[in-house]
């Protein structure tokens, strides 16, 4: 039976690196390098997390179980954060009275001349 420093000491012996192949991967990189050629491992998207979204405010709201079970399912159903959701409803409900302010409730007459 092993002790624990002895498989320590064979998991080391198997990890030691082979310096031929490393510097084989080297000179292979400076030809890359030497011919205009990116290693595919140094070429890495840079994702910023949030850059598409808008700054927001935290608003506390309260309502009913039902309507939340149905916010909750609208934004399963489209795949989104319940979060997304309620800011999509906002801002439709927002859409539409600015529309009502733009556009009278009554309707009007055009007159031809």
């Amino acid at each position: 039976m092993e002790t624990y420093a002895e498989l320590l000491n064979k998991k080391e012996k198997d990890a030691m690196s082979n310096y031929d192949m490393d510097e084989i991967e080297r000179q292979k990189e400076r030809e890359r390098k030497s011919r205009g050629i990116r290693s595919i491992e140094k070429v890495r998207s840079v994702v910023e997390i949030g850059k598409d979204e808008t700054p927001q405010r935290v608003v506390d709201i309260e309502i009913t179980d039902d309507d939340f079970r149905r916010v909750a399912l609208q934004a399963h159903e489209r795949d989104i954060t319940i979060n997304k959701m309620v800011g999509l409803i906002i801002k439709d409900g927002l859409g539409k009275v600015e529309h009502r302010f733009e556009h009278e409730p009554k309707p009007q007459l055009l007159k031809e001349y």
